[in-house]
């Protein structure tokens, strides 16, 4: 029948996007909210097999019961001229399948953050007592990176829920073959274990660019999945990481107590691999061997330590000869005050010139300005103040003050200039003001000396220390190295090696540990067996009622000829 131009509700149909093996699916719009949706509509030709609709609607049924970020979202169940329909969101994009038939390369990031999703949709699913049991490449869905991946498509999905289910005849067999579980293959009774076995053959895929299970024959594929396990991803993609090798083999476990037990302990088991992933990722952007690692670390703690400390000797030190300068100043000032005293109170601008020049010829001091009690400038150093009022500086910078003592830092000509001001008293009276200026130049070069001589000597203690802290990083490195090849040539079959190196410390343990480790391993080794346990014996698969023919990634149901088998 015409479906392209109908209408469903509000939803007219506008074109046909897909078809399966038992539906086809419609793109439809609803003018009223603007919305496109999917429709998925069983072919005319199963609409008269009450186990095709069965199946069809309760797709709608278990699919319509959960709500989930990473599942495809159904809006409607119904019936169109008799042909069931179901209605859900219309999803953009590809499917995983395409992807990986285009052969594209995920990151093994993406690819933990997708099994993550999936782990996360299945769990849920689960927890609400659905089992997709179809789930394969093309039912995953693949979104941007805000909306993530959708399951789609549990068009075989049974619901545990005995007043709701339909049960499987015994011997059936449901699902994709390439990815269906080794239960599943066995007709046997399964749980939502079954589709974690699934997720684990996705990531295989994709991690390997290969096929679980790649056989052609329907019977030598049942075999596989039954009896074989794959191929270790290590001999396959040398560079996946071992985290992630371990997870997806506990998934491929046969039986299904080994595998883990539901998607949340997978998604952790995912979330511990990404993070540790990641930590390694951002160490091997800036990859350095550990002796120039450490020794650069030290060497960055030693000149930061120096650093500091030198700045807080440079400060001290500063602030002592500071102190020394302003002590020697005061000293100085008040002799000379005193010395000026008669002179200025008898105004006997003669005597006090003679004075001056005396004591500026010591050449003790920057400058010397004396003034009289109207603050008028009677003698100085610089001929050309006398006569003119006195003025202090306003961009003076105050550093020392004690009862009539003022000291200011001015800027001169070749530095700082200390200017020491105090009365000139007689009798406890004013009588006139001194004003001393004190070169710091020896305070400057006192300083730059010490600085020269700090830096000197924090470069000494780095460089001693790096070669120190290098000599010991690269005998710990050696050690390090030698229990790593000690482990390579042992993974490489190379049963005999060992560590013959003897030491007194934690190396040595380490070095007896490994031999300890050897020494148990080989001989289970030589005897055929594993370490640990034994070996585990896979189900045995009866295929006589199983048609020859090649294998195809679609969805079909298989049974014996004898349900009872």
């Amino acid at each position: 029948m015409e479906i392209v131009g109908r209408k469903i509700g509000r939803h007219e149909i506008v074109e046909e996007i897909g078809e399966g093996g038992m539906a086809r699916v419609y793109k439809a719009f609803d003018p009223e909210i603007n919305r496109s949706v999917a429709v998925k509509i069983l072919k005319e030709e199963h609409c008269v097999d009450k186990e095709h609709i069965s199946r069809f609607l309760k797709e709608g049924k278990a699919a319509g019961a959960l709500t989930h970020p990473n599942i495809v979202t159904i809006y409607d169940v119904g019936s169109l001229d008799g042909a069931p329909y179901i209605m859900m969101e219309l999803l953009q994009g590809r499917n995983l399948g395409d992807a990986l038939r285009e052969g594209q390369k995920f990151s093994h990031i993406a690819i933990i953050e997708l099994a993550m999703q999936l782990a996360g949709g299945l769990d849920y699913a689960h927890s609400k007592g659905v089992v997709h049991r179809d789930i394969k490449p093309d039912n995953i869905m693949l979104g941007d990176q805000d909306s993530g991946i959708k399951i789609a498509d549990f068009g075989i999905a049974r619901m545990e829920d005995a007043a709701v289910s339909e049960h499987t005849q015994a011997g059936m067999m449901l699902g994709t073959p390439r990815y269906m579980s080794p239960e599943q293959a066995s007709g046997l009774a399964i749980d939502g274990r079954s589709d974690l076995f699934t997720v684990g053959v996705i990531l295989y895929e994709m991690v390997t660019g290969q096929k679980a299970f790649g056989a052609q024959s329907m019977p030598t594929l049942m075999m596989q999945i039954v009896q074989k396990d794959p191929v270790p991803i290590r001999q396959i993609s040398v560079d996946v990481p071992v985290g992630l090798q371990k997870i997806i083999a506990k998934l491929l476990k046969k039986k299904p107590e080994k595998r883990f037990q539901s998607g949340h302990e997978l998604y952790d088991a995912l979330a511990r691999e990404l993070a540790a992933l990641k930590d390694t990722e951002e160490e091997q952007r800036g990859y350095l061997p550990l002796q120039i690692k450490w020794t650069a670390i030290m060497a960055a703690i030693v000149a930061v330590t120096m650093a500091i400390s030198s700045m807080i000797i440079i400060r001290a030190q500063s602030d002592a000869l500071t102190r020394q300068a302003i002590d020697s100043g005061v000293a100085l000032s008040r002799f000379i005050a005193v010395q000026l005293a008669i002179p200025v109170l008898g105004e006997d601008w003669v005597t006090l010139n003679s004075l001056v020049r005396d004591a500026s010829s010591r050449k003790s001091f920057s400058y010397l300005v004396v003034s009289d009690h109207t603050g008028i400038v009677r003698s100085a150093t610089d001929a050309a103040q006398v006569g003119s009022l006195w003025e202090k500086s306003s961009t003076g910078r105050l550093i020392y003050t004690h009862n009539d003592v003022v000291v200011t830092a001015l800027q001169g000509g070749q530095g700082e200039v200390f200017n020491f001001n105090l009365p000139v008293l007689f009798n406890e009276t004013v009588v006139g003001e001194v004003n001393i200026g004190l070169d710091t130049h020896a305070l400057d070069v006192a300083l730059a000396t010490t600085q020269r001589m700090m830096i000197i000597l924090a470069l000494a203690i780095v460089l001693a220390v790096s070669v120190v802290i290098y000599i010991f990083n690269k005998r710990t490195a050696k050690n390090l190295l030698l229990v790593t090849r000690a482990v390579q040539s042992f993974g490489a079959g190379q049963l005999e090696t060992r560590i013959s190196k003897l030491r007194s410390d934690e190396f040595g343990d380490l070095f007896s540990v490994f031999n300890a480790m050897a020494d148990n391993i080989e001989p289970r080794v030589d005897a055929g067996g594993t370490a640990g346990e034994p070996p585990v014996e896979a189900p045995k698969l009866d295929i006589s009622g199983i048609t020859q023919g090649a294998v195809e990634d679609n969805t079909i149901v298989w049974g014996s000829d004898n349900a009872q088998d």
